[in-house]
């Protein structure tokens, strides 16, 4: 199959280029820098912004349409804005088959908690529709702007996949990296006290092969998609990642209002730790997109890897959570019972 890329040189993204060209797909990937991104060979890059009004990236895709060229299917992973998502539908509107687009589960409204959203539950209604700056106030928004404009450009034939927290090898956020380098450096760390609520993540690896998948076998619709596993607490994902690690670690039990009081904020300095008005999150289900052969794997699996990817790369400086340094000094804040 002929596969189009809108970003891709990173994480899932990246996880999907390198198993679509393993299962002998082509790949065209246009991405903004015209630094190599190291992707396997075969892939052909196109260089330009798809934003008409920062670059010519799309130029460079009519240019191949303007040869006759056209795709099985387009992988949207970096659409953020619906004034850019939509230059992008209408362009490719007539030359490919199938639209997938990588959306969040931050599309759902935060003022219904207590629900356990699937994929038909209440979206968030932006305010101001004309944003452009995406931020933690208006992410989950302008995705929903976003879902709304594939919808109406590709109404038989889009699908759109919604995310929890994704975590893998290169992951540009380090987030659930975090967890890896605190548990395998650290001689004690500190961790919320019971009850601490749930945890989840999707392995960048699982996503990319569900993306895969769903273009493979055409398959329609918005779905939800949400790991390692449901109902998984907090505090099991902390003991299981210790144990996956073989990590020494000592785990020091303080309660929320003990670390709110030390300036620790969940999910800020402690990633992955979401607030209760977060909690539902963790709480949505993936179960439409398991009926469509989603997999996942093992939380082992996938901390284990990115352990072995952070060793690899250097250990350089995290760009989540509080520093080693700075949970050092909460362990003696902190001492244990």
């Amino acid at each position: 199959m002929k596969i189009l890329v809108l970003g891709g040189t990173q994480f899932s993204g990246r996880a999907f280029v390198e198993q679509a060209v393993g299962a002998g797909h082509e790949i065209t990937l246009l991405h903004r820098s015209p630094v190599d991104p190291g992707l396997p060979d075969g892939v052909r890059r196109l260089v330009g912004d798809r934003d008409p009004e920062k670059g010519g990236g799309l130029g460079e895709i009519q240019k191949l349409f303007d040869n006759g060229e056209r795709f099985d299917a387009v992988l949207d992973m970096c659409g953020y804005v619906p004034r850019v998502t939509q230059a992008s539908c209408e362009l490719l509107r007539d030359a490919c088959d199938l639209y997938v687009f990588t959306s969040t589960v931050s599309v759902y409204d935060k003022d219904h908690p207590e629900e356990v959203p699937d994929e038909d539950s209440k979206l968030i209604d932006l305010e101001d529709k004309s944003v452009e700056e995406v931020n933690g106030e208006t992410y989950g928004g302008l995705k929903v702007l976003c879902e709304q404009v594939v919808r109406a450009w590709y109404p038989e034939n889009h699908c759109i996949l919604r995310p929890t927290v994704i975590a893998g090898p290169n992951d540009p956020t380090d987030r659930v990296t975090w967890w890896t380098r605190m548990l395998g450096t650290l001689d004690a760390m500190v961790v919320p006290a019971e009850p601490s609520g749930l945890a989840g993540f999707i392995d960048s690896r699982d996503l990319a092969a569900f993306f895969l998948r769903c273009i493979e076998h055409t398959i329609t619709g918005t779905y939800n998609t949400v790991g390692p596993e449901v109902g998984l607490g907090m505090r099991s994902f902390i003991d299981r990642s210790r144990a996956a690690l073989d990590s020494k670690t000592e785990l020091i039990e303080v309660d929320a209002d003990r670390l709110s009081a030390h300036g620790i904020e969940a999910w800020k300095d402690i990633p992955t730790w979401a607030p209760e008005e977060s909690q539902f999150m963790y709480r949505i289900s993936s179960q439409r997109a398991l009926d469509q052969g989603l997999t996942l794997r093992p939380l082992e699996d996938t901390m284990r890897a990115v352990r072995a990817w952070d060793v690899e790369r250097g250990e350089p400086e995290l760009k989540a959570g509080i520093s080693a340094d700075r949970m050092r000094e909460l362990v003696q804040e902190c001492p244990s019972s």
